[in-house]
């Protein structure tokens, strides 16, 4: 009896013995058909998952599990400070936040059981941490002592650490290219939670409590330090690096954002918006892109931006870092009414006045606003 042949719906790829191919096909040689195709179907996933380990060694990718998230700790508050953009008032706002917990600390009788420090990992010409410093040295409840005075760690009740430094003013990217000196990521993450482990174990020995402000560079995008062992990066400069004064000799360093460096210790974050005109679309923008890569941003400020003298125009009379405050206040409403997500506190969207202008000092600022710092200072506990 002669058996209708079974005709097999062949991928283009695959690649039969020639009897197999036959009108003239009995069940038996059906059933191999079948089998054959299997056969050749797990040496193809085989072979392209071969291929891509392949891929992997030749562009020098590494596969590595996600770092674990930065541990917290209840007596131990922890923020990173992000800004919209450079110079919007991140040191500005990182001093007036340690000021705050260190008059709360007086206020609550808790100065012996406080430990205040600041972090600034990636530092580009000049010292935030100096700022910082001169800031919170104008009563015996602000004592600021640096990690490296006198060879020794302080005992002083704001303590600074600055992780890693550059002399070029320029993105972290750029001054370590120029400057010959790269910084991985994960020399800057394994320094940053060296740097929590060791203020963690320093207050858990004397009972203490513990603010941390951890300050990251320029913007929430901008970049990080460069170096050839980044492997997660963005695509770095090559070709344009003589026309930005990059030396050639690196066009394989990499870098990554500011926001993609840190998101995997997930650590809570103070943003400082921007209160120019056009801050609110940069304010927004930055704020999504900290979402998008799941970080919780427990509070934002502005600072008043300076106004203008022109006479001919009415600009001199806006407040916009008060109208950027309420549209950013009115955005989060919508978001949170549309996601059903709550995002950020109306009371912890605030707006301080206006810096006064260079070069008078800004004791007499940090003291007007006292109340405000302190009032935030209470909201992030």
């Amino acid at each position: 009896a002669r058996i209708t042949p079974i005709t097999p719906t062949l991928k283009s790829e695959t690649i039969l013995p020639r009897f197999l191919l036959q009108p003239d096909i009995c069940l038996a040689n059906s059933l191999l058909l079948a089998s054959f195709h299997r056969c050749q179907k797990s040496y193809f996933a085989t072979k392209s998952i071969n291929q891509n380990d392949d891929d992997d060694k030749i562009n020098g990718n590494r596969k590595t599990s996600l770092p674990p998230p930065l541990p917290l700790h209840p007596r131990h508050r922890v923020h990173l400070l992000f800004g919209a953009n450079t110079d919007v008032g991140k040191s500005i706002v990182s001093s007036g936040l340690l000021g705050a917990a260190s008059l709360a600390a007086k206020r609550d009788s808790t100065i012996s059981q406080t430990k205040l420090n600041y972090i600034k990992p990636l530092q580009c010409g000049g010292s935030d941490e100096s700022f910082v410093y001169s800031h919170n040295t104008n009563n015996s409840e602000k004592v600021f002592v640096t990690e490296n005075n006198n060879g020794k760690p302080g005992d002083g009740l704001i303590k600074g650490h600055t992780l890693f430094t550059w002399q070029t003013p320029a993105s972290p990217h750029l001054a370590s290219r120029l400057e010959s000196y790269p910084v991985s990521d994960d020399e800057v993450l394994s320094s940053l939670r060296k740097c929590w482990n060791q203020i963690v174990i320093d207050a858990e020995e004397g009972e203490k409590k513990s603010t941390t402000i951890i300050e990251t560079a320029g913007g929430v995008l901008s970049p990080s330090s460069s170096s050839p062992l980044n492997h997660q990066t963005n695509r770095s400069l090559s070709s344009s690096g003589s026309r930005s004064g990059m030396p050639n000799s690196t066009p394989k360093w990499k870098w990554s954002t500011q926001a993609d460096l840190y998101s995997s210790l997930q650590i809570p974050v103070v943003f400082v918006g921007d209160p120019k005109l056009g801050g609110i679309s940069v304010t927004l923008a930055s704020l999504e892109a900290l979402w998008s890569r799941g970080y919780h941003v427990d509070a934002v400020v502005f600072i008043e931006a300076a106004k203008t003298n022109s006479e001919n125009d009415r600009e001199g009379d806006i407040h916009f870092g008060e109208g950027n405050t309420e549209a950013l206040r009115e955005y989060i409403a919508m978001k949170s009414l549309r996601t059903g997500k709550k995002l950020i506190a109306q009371d912890s969207i605030v707006c301080l006045p206006e810096l006064p202008p260079m070069p008078i000092p800004l004791n007499e600022w940090y003291e007007s606003n006292e109340g405000s710092f302190l009032a935030l200072h209470d909201l992030l506990w």
